[in-house]
């Protein structure tokens, strides 16, 4: 199946090899030219972005504002075996994981095999464009090293850790609090990852051992769950702590049961454990005894763990009478 023949330039060679050919072209203009040059091909007038990709073998010169739609396309189909794509080179280069790879990529290499042909010179298109080609083939692997239905959940892992905060894998992997530490920095050393080596340059192989000891691992995924598992079953007053209101023990007046027989003064807030009245009234009053403690800034800042450096008593200040500017 070639997407967009256009004028014809890549279905003639096509068309030389005898197979069975599906053209898919959306340019009603050109269905009449397609199907007089190419008898033996089946011509469809549809888009290739809604289209049934029903054919083994998908060829075609993708537009270059359409590169990515095309691709998620073919990706999320699930009937082609091989994919012979020209796109931008940067793109061709990208998809394949040269000098960085790209989300998309990084989400689908553990089903497809993306590689980087050739260059295609710019001087090669008619009309030229400004951007040199490259031929990106996309091959299915017969199994993928990660379960088809954890999909899904591979995907966006692979989503959470490009667009994630932090610098380097070892930062935006701490902030997702997928592990501890110390099974993350063990995780990442078995895979050979260095925790400033950035999203786009992990391989194939060190996303699925990411995906598959972190993400994948029921006993690290499922240890938020357990958690909150184990709280839900602990009783309600065991949330709380034990305080006066969800307290089980018969109830008890903190002010006459604590010290039954301490006396009360009418007029006088109650307190647990006061002193006898008597005491109460004989007892100095602040000032007047040498002993008592004074409330002066001195004795305030004592209290507040504020001293004096090497234990100088502090010196009055002198106030200038500085005229005002």
């Amino acid at each position: 199946m070639e997407i967009g023949p256009g004028d014809g330039a890549v279905t003639a060679e096509l068309y030389r090899l005898g197979r069975k050919l599906t053209l898919v072209e959306i340019d009603e203009t050109r269905l009449d030219h397609l199907e007089d040059t190419y008898p033996r091909a089946e011509v469809r007038h549809a888009d290739i972005l809604t289209t049934r990709l029903d054919r083994p073998v998908i060829v075609g010169n993708l537009p270059f504002h359409l590169t990515t739609p095309i691709l998620r396309r073919l990706l999320r189909s699930g009937s082609w075996q091989q994919a012979i794509l020209l796109t931008q080179w940067e793109v061709a280069r990208k998809r394949a994981g040269i000098g960085g790879s790209t989300m998309m990529t990084a989400q689908w290499t553990p089903w497809f095999d993306f590689r980087l042909v050739t260059r295609v010179p710019a001087d090669a298109f008619t009309p030229k464009p400004s951007v040199d080609g490259g031929i990106l083939t996309i091959d299915r692997c017969p199994t993928g090293s990660i379960p088809a239905n954890a999909r899904s959940d591979y995907q966006q892992f692979v989503r959470s850790v490009f667009t994630g905060r932090g610098r380097g894998m070892k930062g935006i992997l701490s902030t997702m609090s997928i592990t501890d530490q110390r099974t993350l920095q063990s995780t990442m050393d078995r895979n050979d990852i260095k925790g400033d080596t950035l999203p786009k340059d992990l391989t194939p192989t060190q996303w699925t051992g990411l995906f598959t000891e972190l993400a994948a691992d029921p006993d690290q995924k499922g240890s938020g769950d357990r958690k909150s598992a184990d709280t839900a079953k602990q009783p309600k007053n065991a949330k709380k702590g034990k305080t006066m209101r969800n307290s089980k023990a018969p109830k008890q007046n903190p002010i006459t049961e604590a010290a039954p027989q301490t006396p009360l003064i009418t007029g006088e807030m109650p307190t647990v454990g006061a002193k006898p009245a008597t005491e109460k009234l004989q007892a100095s009053i602040p000032g007047t005894d040498p002993k008592a403690k004074s409330h002066d800034k001195g004795h305030l800042q004592a209290e507040r763990g504020f001293m004096n450096q090497h234990q100088k008593p502090q010196q009055p200040q002198p106030r200038w009478n500085l005229p005002r500017r």
